[in-house]
């Protein structure tokens, strides 16, 4: 499994880029210019080996990040 970001709860602040170990989240731009924030699945391993999800830990958001389905 991995974790995905909820767009639309995003505050868009980059606080998650920052701790995670793996480098799966990107800061990414859509066909309007805006900024949005994505999780790589092939990356992300719910950080097993660090005790949980740290960008959820840092998300200021709580819905922001959630399990990808």
């Amino acid at each position: 499994m991995a974790m995905k970001i909820v767009v639309e709860e995003c505050l868009k602040c980059g606080a998650c880029v920052m701790v995670c170990p793996r480098e799966a989240i990107s800061e990414l731009t859509d066909s309007n210019g805006d900024i949005y924030y994505a999780i790589d699945a092939k990356k992300c391993t719910e950080c097993k080996d660090e005790g949980g999800p740290q960008c959820k830990n840092e998300c200021p958001v709580p819905e922001c990040i959630v399990k990808a389905e």
